[in-house]
């Protein structure tokens, strides 16, 4: 199913599109959202696997910097994001 249709879909519901969720991912991460946006975040997540596969790379990307003991070099930083921002576009090819 495209994205467009899930999102269609997913609205239809009442529930979560993937450009929703992908905006509260970050805070959805990081245990900062309410109870019940979190709920709806973590459905999203167990149906979507684009988002979910979103929601893992941030994971591994906080799990890499808290272990890190120097700091990042912003470099890398900038692949991370431009791979981040290619997996939200669905451009996996590059």
């Amino acid at each position: 199913m495209s994205s467009l249709v899930g999102d269609l879909m997913n609205r239809l519901r009442g529930r979560l599109t993937c450009a929703e969720t992908l905006e509260l991912l970050q805070q959805y991460l990081d245990g900062e959202l309410s109870a019940e946006e979190a709920r709806q975040v973590a459905r999203h997540l167990d149906s979507c696997t684009m988002c979910e596969t979103e929601s893992e790379i941030y994971r591994e990307i906080k799990l890499a910097i808290s272990l890190s003991a120097t700091e990042t070099d912003p470099e890398v930083i900038a692949r991370l994001e431009a791979f981040g921002e290619r997996v939200r576009n669905g451009d996996l090819a590059e």
